[in-house]
């Protein structure tokens, strides 16, 4: 087997983040202007679509988008078993471009949602073995480097998609589907044409050993329930933050975008510095606790120090964002300390399915909170902290603390 043992990165991995950021602000760009598409899609200038018609629609929209992830847990086995990853880009892209043009001109909402069905499972498709290839091109000499280019092209998509999506949908109600075609096109094009199969020969585990790969290797449920509250406070903020800034704070709903995508700006900053640092002296448990007692304290008290004070509220979040450049590429680079290359596909797909199932709770607690914001935001704080306590206490009790050095010298570096 060949090692990709240096600890310079390879060079496939900023393509991969190249591809990553078109993915990522193709799907971003879709949630601009939920009201306006709807209205457009089943109402009418004279017969407007009800505000509570549209919420109960906007919901269906989104929940029934992550659902569709779940059929990562079927794609992450297959390409293990396959030993293949560039088709499912390919067939990926090719899907979401086909389900989106679908999707503009669909009859009656329940059809919309089978097409929206369809396009979140191709969608996983694609980055979820994205993110597979990342580990395939990586080493323990390089892992949380290279995942942390990874997160940036990421959070860039995500950020950009928020901010972007916006301008896009005043420009008109249909202009951020077809620029989300134009960017999967791109998706395809790049992956067609530069992007190669790593060249490691591993074994092939079977459908059933794959499937088992849980029960072979109990601690991944600690980077998976990492990601899980990691994804759940993602869904938390993507809910709460526009209401807050709409009822608490009222802003236009440009300048409440540039806020949320302003503080994604520090994790981006913070990522490759903790991935070169994770790989080195850190490991993957230091940054991942002072990451997420800084982001729990931070989230708890959102609500309670910011009293109406756009400025205080902002800061809140900047701080958020920093603690989670401490987080996010352990977070990923501990997923691949644990699993062997023949299991990446499988590990992902469980990494994926805790952190999409965090991603449908999040938007909960502001719905059972209601009103009470100062509340909802400590609860979510406490969620995180209470997490983080788990997941030291079952990282020392499977002896992973240091899984990082033992692979070093496990492969001889």
């Amino acid at each position: 087997m060949k090692k990709f043992n240096s600890k310079k990165i390879h060079p496939t991995i900023p393509l991969l983040g190249i591809i990553t950021f078109f993915s990522i602000i193709a799907t971003a760009v879709l949630h601009s202007n939920d009201s306006e598409f709807f209205n457009a899609m089943f109402g009418s200038s004279t017969q407007p679509l009800t505000e509570h018609t549209i919420i109960q629609y906007s919901s269906w929209y989104d929940s029934i988008y992550y659902i569709a992830f779940i059929a990562g847990l079927l794609i992450g086995p297959i390409s293990d078993n396959r030993g293949k990853r560039k088709i499912f880009i390919t067939i990926g892209s090719l899907a979401f471009i086909s389900f989106s043009l679908c999707l503009r001109y669909s009859f009656n909402f329940p059809i919309l949602l089978v097409f929206r069905l369809l396009q979140g499972i191709a969608h996983i498709m694609v980055w979820q073995t994205l993110m597979v290839l990342v580990y395939d091109y990586s080493s323990p000499l390089n892992l949380a480097k290279s995942i942390s280019i990874y997160t940036i092209f990421m959070g860039m998509g995500m950020g950009l998609g928020i901010i972007f999506g916006g301008i896009l949908a005043n420009i008109g109600v249909f202009v951020p589907i077809f620029f989300s075609i134009i960017s999967y096109s791109i998706v395809f094009i790049l992956t067609i044409i530069l992007l190669k199969e790593p060249k490691k020969h591993h074994q092939r585990p079977s459908f059933q050993e794959s499937a088992m790969l849980i029960k072979k290797k109990p601690e991944l449920i600690i980077p998976s329930l990492f990601n899980f509250v990691d994804r759940l406070h993602m869904g938390f903020l993507i809910s709460i933050v526009p209401l807050y800034l709409t009822f608490v704070i009222p802003l236009e709903p440009g300048k409440r975008s540039m806020i949320f995508g302003m503080s994604a700006i520090p994790s981006l900053i913070l990522s490759f510095p903790v991935g070169k640092k994770s790989d080195e002296s850190w490991g993957r448990f230091k940054p991942l606790i002072f990451g997420s007692v800084i982001y729990g304290i931070a989230l708890a008290f959102t609500g309670i120090l910011s009293q109406k004070s756009l400025a205080i509220f902002t800061s809140m979040l900047l701080i958020q964002g920093c603690a989670q450049g401490f987080t996010t590429t352990p977070t990923n680079s501990l997923l691949g300390d644990i699993v062997k290359p023949e299991n990446n596909a499988m590990a992902v797909s469980i990494f994926n399915f805790f952190g999409n199932v965090g991603m449908i709770i999040g938007p909960m607690l502001g719905l059972i909170f209601g009103k009470n914001y100062d509340l909802a935001f400590f609860v979510a704080g406490i969620i995180e902290l209470v997490t983080l306590g788990l997941n030291v206490y079952l990282g020392k009790k499977k002896g992973i603390v240091d899984l990082i050095k033992i692979k070093k010298i496990e492969n001889g570096f």
